[in-house]
């Protein structure tokens, strides 16, 4: 998990804002694709997840019986937290590698 310096905790810590960069990245996720990606324990991105939908910052749903996670556009300041993330995302280039060369379905 190598984000820029100046993002590790700006979200309240490394891994919240690992995650909500990926959730960017990727558009459209679900826990183990992430944890994968981060190379974090899949109870942690799930915790981590629970904790940003409670706080309306993302939604998911159920597609088959996998839960899909994205930003949820109808946060208070979701166009300018997705314009935060996506740079974040663009100065983390092993991240943007990494989440490009992902498998982009569930199994």
């Amino acid at each position: 998990m190598a984000l820029v310096d100046a993002a590790n905790a700006l979200f309240g810590s490394e891994t919240r804002s690992a995650v909500l960069v990926a959730i960017r990245l990727l558009e459209e996720t679900w826990a183990s694709e992430l944890a994968a990606l981060l190379d974090l324990r899949l109870y942690s991105v799930q915790r981590t997840i629970a904790a940003f939908e409670r706080e309306g910052v993302i939604v998911t749903r159920l597609q088959g019986s996998t839960r899909v996670i994205t930003l949820s556009p109808r946060y208070v300041a979701a166009k300018e937290l997705d314009a935060l993330l996506w740079k974040l995302g663009q100065a983390d280039t092993a991240l943007k590698k990494r989440s490009a060369a992902r498998r982009r379905r569930p199994r």
